[in-house]
């Protein structure tokens, strides 16, 4: 076995590892353990299974955009990219990057070539988010909670928003001018101290991708009904992974309705965009107040229960995209 194979399996291993032990050290083993002691085993092993489903709806989107066959090699490799997002401290921002650059050797696509799908498939994921929150609150709104009107209002706004920036992305508005002023600044900053960095932002570079990254957008223009299929295995995406709040709060014996969780789940992980390693810390804590405030969940329970979902969907997920990395780099040895 080459040395850098070796290598790579190596680390994806250790990474794996120092994931759950970054994990125990955060909430504490002895908390850990109680907590996991606590649950009633069969609600909370079906979070598990809805949040891998989940992940598996998000890769079919991705593999919808970039016309590609869904492959086991192609999805260890969006495993792999999603990985990196989330322990990296670049939140949703870099994401597209990552994970384009992880599917290049699985599909045959250049990152370039790759990226305008992975950017887009970001687009439909924030837009979903969005779609399924204001879904959850209209549920609460015909049930009797006016109060929740204004947060509806709110956010069919920003549904508006986040469909018009998609629609424009697509339709193909201009990237030149701000790639190149983007490209001149990393030019001027991290080029000074990385060669690599300096020749991949030099006009040329960057016009050159630019190129690349319209030719692919344009495929995609051609075939809006890529859009359409990503938007729907994303709605499912956030419904399998807003039932994991339902079967936590079963595992505790804390029930927690599905109109709350559809908006508790992903309303939260909009944090993600904050320079933290999977948004962690601000994800839990606005998860648990939307727990307490819209759901009626007593605090102590909110808190214990938003701590489980993100045992189902971030952690549960990174380690699952740490294994997804060994088993990448062991196929890569075959």
């Amino acid at each position: 076995m080459p040395q850098t194979r070796r290598r790579s399996l190596a680390l994806g291993l250790l990474a794996a590892a120092l994931a759950l032990g970054l994990f125990g050290w955060l909430v504490g083993y002895q908390r850990l353990v109680a907590t996991v002691a606590s649950l009633a085993p069969l609600p909370f092993a079906l979070g598990i299974v809805a949040a891998a489903v989940g992940m598996g709806c998000r890769f079919l989107a991705l593999a919808a955009l970039l016309d590609v066959r869904p492959r086991v090699g192609s999805l260890l490799a969006y495993l792999r990219g999603f990985y990196g997002q989330q322990l990296l401290p670049v939140g949703n921002v870099a994401g597209p990057v990552l994970i384009a650059y992880s599917m290049e050797t699985a599909t045959g696509l250049s990152t370039d070539r790759a990226l305008p799908g992975t950017v887009i498939a970001q687009g439909v994921t924030f837009l979903g988010s969005t779609t399924a929150a204001l879904a959850g609150v209209l549920a609460l709104v015909t049930r009797g909670q006016r109060a929740l009107l204004p947060v509806a209002g709110l956010l069919t706004v920003v549904s508006v928003v986040w469909l018009g920036l998609l629609v424009a992305l697509i339709a193909g508005v201009d990237l030149g001018r701000i790639a190149q002023g983007i490209g001149a600044a990393l030019r001027h900053t991290l080029g000074r101290v990385s060669t690599h960095v300096a020749s991949r932002t030099e006009p040329a570079a960057i016009e050159a991708m630019v190129t690349e990254f319209d030719d692919a957008r344009r495929l995609i223009r051609a075939a809006p009904g890529r859009v359409l299929v990503a938007f729907g295995w994303v709605l499912i995406a956030w419904l399998l992974f807003s039932v994991t709040a339902v079967t936590s709060g079963v595992a505790l014996g804390a029930p927690i309705p599905l109109a709350v969780a559809l908006i508790a789940v992903p309303v939260s992980d909009l944090l993600n965009v904050i320079p933290v390693p999977g948004g962690v810390g601000g994800v839990e804590a606005v998860m648990a107040g939307l727990f307490v405030t819209i759901g009626g969940v007593d605090p102590a329970a909110g808190v214990v229960a938003a701590f489980c979902v993100r045992l189902c969907t971030y952690w549960f997920v990174l380690v699952l995209g740490g294994v997804a990395t060994t088993l990448a780099a062991a196929r890569r040895t075959a």
